[in-house]
């Protein structure tokens, strides 16, 4: 059962106000838009978690070195994240109604690290990937020479 079956029959009970034909096609086609919406917002966030997966850094890696190099270049995007983040908050204005004491400030920068970590780890905008790819020549180049 679709919702324009259920508008028609709640309009057909007089649930409706100013439910008449007109009102009908109307919500039936916000409804249609809605779902297309959100449908469209859906696959986009699936085929994001797909890409996530084949993230570089987020494989398994060689050896103890190529590990670090990972995490290295998960840190400094997590740190770029957060850096841009700070300076995207900074432009909101405070509330100055109640304000905001030092603790709260403490808690919420703790927060938008820990989040940014999380995004970064999850694949974040590929700053990651592309430092790894950029360094990891160089460090497979210190394994093999022995260094």
């Amino acid at each position: 059962m679709d919702i324009s079956a259920i508008n028609s029959g709640l309009s057909a009970g007089g649930l409706l106000k100013g439910s008449g034909p007109a009102n009908n096609s109307y919500d039936s086609a916000t409804t249609a838009a809605e779902a297309a919406s959100f449908e469209a917002v859906l696959k986009d966030l699936q085929k994001k978690a797909k890409v996530t997966a084949d993230h570089v850094v987020n494989e398994a890696a060689k050896d103890k070195q190529d590990k670090e190099l990972k995490e290295a270049c998960k840190g400094f995007e997590a740190m770029f994240l957060n850096m841009m983040y700070k300076e995207m908050k900074a432009t909101v204005p405070e509330d100055s109604l109640f304000g905001e004491s030092n603790a709260q400030k403490i808690f919420r920068d703790m927060h938008d690290e820990k989040l940014m970590e999380n995004i970064a780890d999850g694949g974040g905008i590929g700053l990651a990937d592309m430092l790894y790819k950029q360094l990891s020549p160089q460090v497979n180049g210190r394994i093999d020479k022995g260094v």
